[in-house]
């Protein structure tokens, strides 16, 4: 990702229970006591937009989705312990920073060899396994790329997400569940056609999300007030349609176009 990209890093909506207080000079210069280190200024730059969270630039072909911000919620960049790791690897650990990771593997923040100007590596703790990635933080944020789902369908449109459902019933005999809203935050209609899975969500949705079980949820459910879009340069107003059997792309477009709605590949829009 280029530099001009930066401030669009974070998904969105944003997962609100992993997003840390907004970051200050006194819980950065904190943060840095207690590691030990520095931290890259692309980081902190990064981490001032938003502390921590899910992120739509990825490190492609790994499981990389978020970047830990620092305070006192889970996940948090300063919260971690190779105590009980290092019995399992044949690689030093100590001066090794994780960003992201789930406890198998980790993305790091590599200051093994330069204590001020850190790479970046991949650990996995299970396959007693390393690998350097970039040379440095700046040089990873090169390395990342969008996360677009390439057979995502983006529908021009107007109406209203509910209107586009009767229509989409309509033209393909199909009928949509009640939409879910559990996962993101947002409507997230399923249809079966054929025998396969049809889904309609939206370009607009909240900027943040918590769902009702979580126990910060009273303290959090203000910040879903406001909105935002997934893709940043698709019209708010456009929904996106994914299909579970890739066969089929090409006959539902034609079907839909057929009766006048614009529908085109994700690709030629972002």
């Amino acid at each position: 990702m280029k530099d001009s990209e930066l401030k669009y890093i974070w998904s969105v909506p944003k997962y609100l229970p992993y997003v840390q207080p907004e970051l200050t000079p006194e819980i950065l210069e904190q943060a840095q006591k207690q590691i030990g280190y520095n931290l890259p200024d692309k980081l902190v730059e990064i981490l001032k937009i938003q502390n921590g969270g899910y992120v739509r630039y990825k490190l492609a072909e790994t499981p990389h989705e978020q970047i830990m911000g620092i305070g006192p919620y889970f996940p948090s960049l300063t919260d971690f312990d190779w105590t009980e790791s290092k019995e399992y690897v044949s690689f030093e650990l100590d001066g090794l920073v994780p960003i992201d990771g789930d406890g198998h593997w980790y993305i790091c923040l590599d200051y093994r060899e330069n204590k001020e100007e850190p790479q970046v590596s991949w650990i996995d703790l299970e396959c007693d396994d390393e690998q350097k990635i970039a040379d440095s933080f700046s040089e990873f944020l090169e390395l990342l790329e969008l996360d677009v789902q390439e057979d995502k369908l983006v529908i021009e449109t107007v109406h209203s997400i509910e209107e586009n459902v009767k229509q989409i019933e309509l033209i393909l005999a199909i009928e949509f569940e009640e939409p879910d809203y559990f996962m993101s935050g947002y409507a997230n209609y399923r249809g079966k056609y054929k025998d396969s899975y049809i889904w309609l969500t939206p370009n607009k949705v909240p900027a943040g999300f918590v769902r009702e079980e979580d126990k910060r949820y009273d303290e959090l459910k203000d910040q879903m007030n406001s909105s935002s879009v997934q893709y940043v340069g698709i019209n708010e107003n456009y929904l996106f349609l994914v299909l579970s059997e890739e066969k089929l792309i090409s006959e539902v477009m034609e079907k839909l176009g057929s009766h006048n709605m614009k529908i085109k590949p994700i690709t030629d829009l972002v």
